[in-house]
Order: structure tokens, then C-alpha cells, then sequence
């Protein structure tokens, strides 16, 4: 018996259009155990999708409601309660989960946080679950010719339910604004590697539905006339090329080796899918309220981001384009706008021709004024590498302080700014050009000092430490620390527990004849990719300020440079030992990949010391990448 799938007819839609298909079914064998086989409650084909495409959606809707509920307790739950023993220690106990992971070192790659790689196993265990439990794959050929039970095999059904399941998902997992970060406080940012596993899913979902059919219409030969006639079978075809395209060219070298285009060819591809993804489901069952609903999801994020870029901050910003002394660009914004410390922007530059159409996403290096509705500066340092950024910056050395329009969008992601409230003892960390996103963080301790009394000012502290192997950015960043300091009241710095540690890493032969432009406009030497440098030879001029060499006339004295790289976990387990009973210690840090996994893994060693010794301590990690996109 051939069922609904099989169905021949206009080279678009075979099926009427319904959002709920026909479900009736009439058994045709003379047999009663062959008519209870065939709607078996794992491979009835008429129950197919609310046997598997209805599970998945719980499933994933369940990790979202238990990390709402997590949020939403985390958020309202009164802070005394949040600073007893007994919920400290669960939360050292969590903290360690969504820290700790592994490095290896020859493929500079680091896993993600044994929490999420958990969820991720338990995603897996599903679909294998889903997929390879339930029996037959194959219905049973009595006769030894064409199966008897219809020509859509139980393991191909179920796959292609799971997979069209799964598309919602990875639709919401990938929009800028969306209802996940809404209920749950994880930025989109942090989704993305939960958009490429469900992403992954699906394409290997897809594989398993489409070989059963090929391998059996080849074995009957019918294989022309299917693709002749049949619009599952070229619609299909197209649908897993283009899904085969969105799931390897995102691959992180393939990504990075031209992002314009890779943005381009991604949403493109992902049109195509999801077009022919639709024309192949042909209104099977329920398949159509899949599409209806990411549809929906999709068209909010996207009306919800235009609202905010046309209407909350308009078309008319225009931005100041400069090279700092490091030789990155600096780029000046006088806007109304709103961000906290850590958060990013995308920005569209609007004369630079092509790539006009082009958005890119860059950290907010400044904070916003203190006086609501007033005009504030917000600036970005870029730093110049390829594509849109070299030209970029070719455009800002042939025209030094430029005007040009842009539109801006977001800001997304960011520091919890509850929880650096929260901290007593921050440690900020970050190397390269993770610089300026340091920034923010010191003009935001700056003030929060100046809020408090003089004795809660001796309970705050704040260590900085920049890891670097450019001297221009190093002496970059001390002016623009000292300029921050020289903008702060004299009384607040008396009482400001402040330090500021730049550890130049690079080589010798650098120290002894810098280069003035820093790193503009050259092939960038990748910290995450540069081989370990021991301390450099330097001359007496250059050691650090611990040695007793003499500062510089106008060093603040809260600035010190350091020749070698920073222990990191030493560090991290010092600033816990000195930090008293019933305090919380944050950690933040932007840098290589190199560095947050030394950090990481650090700050989770440290929660599980919290938890034997009975939760009277907390410590808070932040971490920002380099690159998530």
C-alpha cells in the first residue's frame, strides 16, 4: 500500500492546503495483526508527528522552562537568601558546571563548559533514543518483493518528524532578539552553539530520512519516475544541498576565511532551505504549523530589531573616525542610546560602498552619561585584520577624522550588571585587543566608588590586568586609564583600591624598537594562534615597576608593567584566599581562547573549594569571546 507521502500530481503541491492533514485511515490486509502491526503506536504514519516532531518541541521547551525558572528565581529571590551557605554552595556547585572545560592546545580549541556539554549529551541521547529505538527501520518484506506495509520506512518517518521538530529552534537560537534570551537571560551571543548543535542535529536527521527512500526506490526501480514526478524527491534533493552548505561553510575556519560572504551565502542558503523545506513537506499532517510558527518567531525578531534601529535610535547618527596611538580605529558615536559595561553593538557604516550592506558587531568601549536622555559618547576600537576592517581602515587613514553616517543596532549581551554590583573584589582580565573592553569596566568602578561611603569604599577593590605583545597598545591603554583616573574626583581616587598590571609578552627585538603605528594596517599576529613566548631580555628601562626600576613622570601609581606572562590561576587563587568570609569575588575576562580556558578552569577549581568549605565565599565569572559570531 502506498501512503500519503507517495502521492503523484502537480509539480508544486500534492496535498490540499491545511494546516492539520488528513489522518484518515482505512486498514486494507485481511489480517487483524497486520492491520494492529501497521499502526504500531512507534511507526503508525499517520501519528508520526505527534509521536516524534511534538516530543521534540517539549524537549527542547523543557531545558527553556527549567532555565526561565532558573533566571526568574535568580532574579527575584531576595539577596539574603541568595548569600546563605546552603544556596551558595549550589551555586558553586552549578557555577562549576558552566566553567569547567578542556583545552587541546595543538588544535587551539577549547570545549564548551562540561554544563552545556551535558545538555548537549542529552540532546544526543534523545535523538539516538528517538531515532534508533522504536522498531522496525524497515517494514518486514513477507513476500520478497515490495513491502507490504506502504513504501515510507518507519526509520525515514520518524527521522524527518525529528528533524522538522528541531526547525523552530534553530530559527530562535539564531535571531539577535528572541524569546530564549527574553525568558531566560542568555544572550544571543551564547545561543550560537546551541543554534549550530540543533543545526547539526537536523542535517544528520535529514541524511537518515532521505538514504531509506533512495536506497529503496533504486532497488525497485523506480528511481527516475520518483524524481519525475514525485515533488518530495527534487524538493527534498534541494533542501539537504542547501542544508549541507549552511551546516559545513559554518565551520570556523571556512567562517573566518571571508565573513562578508559567509553571512551573505548563510542567510541566502538558509531561504532556499527553508523554501524548499516547505515545498517537500507538502502539507503532510501538521508539517505546516512548523513553518508557521518559526515564520512567526522569525518575523517578531526581525520587527523587533528594525523597531528599535528606525524608531529608538533613527538613521541619523554620525560617527567621528580616528586612529588611536595603537593603530586601531577609533570610532565616536554622540547618541541617546543606553548600554551597560561589556554590552555590543552592530553597526552599519553607510559609506563604504558594498559593504554599506553589510552590519558587524563590535563591544561598546565607553559608558553612557550618568543623566538619563543625555547625549552620551559611545565608542568602539576596532581592530584593523581583513575584509571589512582593512578597508576600513584605509578609508580612516586617507580621511583622519572623518565624518560617516551610521545606523546602530542593539545593544545585546553584556556584564550582569547586578552581579558586578554584587562583587566586592573584581578581577578584570583580558590580552590584545581586549584592551577596550576593559575600559568600560574601570569607568564603571570609578563611579559606583564615588556612590559609596568612605568605609565601603575600603570593601571595594578592582585588579586589572592586561596581557600584551604590542608595546603601542600597552601605552595606549595606560593613557587612557590615566585619563579615566584624571576625569574622577580626588577624593574618590584616595580612597580607591585600584590596580592596573600590563604584561608585555612579545619579543625583545619589539621592546627595543616598537612599532609607532602599533598594529594598524599589518598581517596581525593572532594571540590565540602565537607560539609561548618566555620572559624577554630587556633592558633595565624596561623591567617592572616590582623590580624598582623608575616610573615614568606622569604614571599613575596604580599602573605596573610586568615583562612575563601572568599566572593566571595563581592569581585567581590568591585574590580568593584574601577575600574575606561572606564576600563575592567576579572575575571577568576577554582574551584568546588560550586565556579564558586557564581562567575558566581556574575560577572552577575555586567552586569546588567553596563547597568544601561550606559556601561562606563566592566567586563570579564573566567571560567574553573574541569571536563568537
Amino acid at each position: 500500500m502506498d501512503d500519503m507521502m507517495m502521492m503523484h500530481g502537480t509539480p508544486w503541491f500534492d496535498s490540499p492546503i491545511t494546516l492539520d492533514g488528513s489522518r484518515e485511515y482505512e486498514c486494507e490486509f485481511n489480517t487483524t495483526w497486520q492491520c494492529e502491526y501497521q499502526t504500531g503506536y512507534w511507526h503508525f504514519w499517520y501519528e508520526a508527528d505527534h509521536r516524534y516532531a511534538l516530543p521534540t518541541v517539549a524537549f527542547f521547551m523543557t531545558a527553556i522552562i527549567l532555565f526561565a525558572i532558573g533566571f526568574i528565581l535568580t532574579e527575584f529571590t531576595p539577596k539574603s537568601t541568595m548569600r546563605s551557605r546552603p544556596v551558595r554552595r549550589v551555586m558553586a556547585r552549578l557555577r562549576w558546571l558552566s566553567y569547567r572545560s578542556w583545552r587541546i592546545n595543538a588544535l587551539n580549541w577549547n570545549s564548551a563548559p562540561l554544563g552545556i556539554l551535558l545538555l548537549g549529551g542529552a540532546g544526543l541521547i534523545y535523538f539516538l533514543s528517538m531515532t534508533l529505538g522504536p522498531k522496525p527501520y524497515y517494514w518486514p518484506n513477507y513476500n520478497g518483493s515490495e513491502p507490504s506495509y506502504g513504501s515510507s520506512m518507519p526509520i525515514a518517518t520518524r527521522s524527518g518528524w525529528l528533524a522538522t521538530g528541531c526547525l523552530p529552534f534553530v530559527i530562535m537560537t539564531a535571531g539577535k532578539s528572541n524569546l530564549i534570551s527574553m525568558v531566560t537571560g542568555v544572550s544571543h551571543e551564547k545561543l550560537q552553539v546551541f543554534h549550530r548543535w540543533i543545526s547539526y542535529a537536523m542535517f544528520v536527521l535529514a541524511l537518515i530520512h532521505t538514504f531509506p527512500f533512495i536506497v529503496y526506490h533504486i532497488r525497485i526501480g523506480d528511481m527516475v519516475e520518483q524524481w519525475d514526478t514525485s515533488i518530495f524527491y527534487w524538493t527534498g534533493v534541494v533542501a539537504l544541498l542547501a542544508q549541507a552548505w549552511l551546516t559545513f561553510a559554518s565551520f570556523g575556519p571556512l567562517r573566518n576565511f571571508c565573513y562578508e560572504w559567509f553571512k551573505f551565502s548563510h542567510f541566502l542558503a538558509a531561504l532556499i532551505f527553508c523554501l524548499f523545506f516547505f515545498f517537500h513537506c507538502d502539507w503532510t499532517l501538521t508539517s505546516a504549523q512548523y513553518f508557521v510558527v518559526t515564520v512567526v518567531l522569525f518575523a517578531a525578531s526581525w520587527l523587533h530589531r528594525q523597531l528599535r534601529i528606525y524608531l529608538q535610535y533613527g538613521v541619523n547618527h554620525r560617527a567621528t573616525l580616528s586612529i588611536a596611538a595603537n593603530g586601531f580605529i577609533r570610532v565616536s558615536v554622540p547618541t541617546q542610546a543606553r548600554w551597560k559595561a561589556g554590552q555590543h553593538f552592530f553597526v552599519r557604516f553607510m559609506s563604504l560602498g558594498l559593504h554599506a550592506f553589510t552590519i558587524h558587531p563590535f563591544t561598546a568601549c565607553s559608558l553612557p552619561s550618568r543623566t538619563s536622555g543625555a547625549e552620551s559618547e559611545l565608542v568602539f576600537y576596532i581592530r584593523p585584520q581583513g575584509g571589512f576592517t582593512a578597508k576600513l581602515a584605509r578609508y580612516v587613514e586617507a580621511h583622519p577624522e572623518s565624518q560617516m553616517r551610521v545606523i546602530l543596532d542593539g545593544p545585546y549581551g553584556g556584564i550582569d550588571m547586578q552581579k558586578l554590583a554584587a562583587c566586592d573584589r573584581s578581577v578584570v582580565i583580558a590580552g590584545g585587543s581586549g584592551a577596550g573592553w576593559i575600559l568600560p569596566l574601570i569607568a564603571a568602578f570609578l563611579r559606583r566608588l564615588q556612590t559609596q561611603t568612605v568605609e565601603k569604599q575600603s570593601n571595594l577593590s578592582l585588579r586589572v590586568i592586561l596581557a600584551t605583545r604590542d608595546l603601542a597598545t600597552q601605552t595606549w591603554f595606560e593613557k587612557a586609564v590615566a585619563q579615566e583616573l584624571a576625569a574622577c574626583p580626588v577624593d574618590t581616587l584616595a580612597g580607591a583600591n585600584l590596580s592596573v598590571e600590563m604584561y608585555y609578552t612579545g619579543s625583545s627585538q619589539n621592546a627595543e624598537a616598537p612599532k609607532l603605528t602599533g598594529q594598524f594596517l599589518q598581517k596581525l599576529n593572532d594571540p590565540e594562534k602565537g607560539p609561548e613566548i618566555s620572559a624577554p631580555e630587556v633592558s633595565e628601562t624596561s623591567k617592572s615597576d616590582s623590580e624598582g626600576s623608575p616610573k615614568p613622570a606622569g604614571r599613575p601609581k596604580c599602573i605596573q608593567h610586568e615583562v612575563n606572562r601572568p599566572n593566571l590561576p595563581l592569581i585567581i587563587a590568591k585574590e580568593n584566599e584574601v577575600q574575606a568570609n561572606e564576600r563575592t569575588l567576579g572575575v571577568f575576562t576577554c582574551g584568546p581562547l588560550s586565556m579564558q580556558n586557564d581562567v575558566a578552569n581556574a575560577v572552577a577549581k575555586r567552586q569546588l573549594h567553596i563547597v568544601k568549605e561550606g559556601g561562606s565565599k563566592e566567586i563570579y565569572l564573566h567571560m567574553e569571546h573574541f569571536s563568537w559570531a
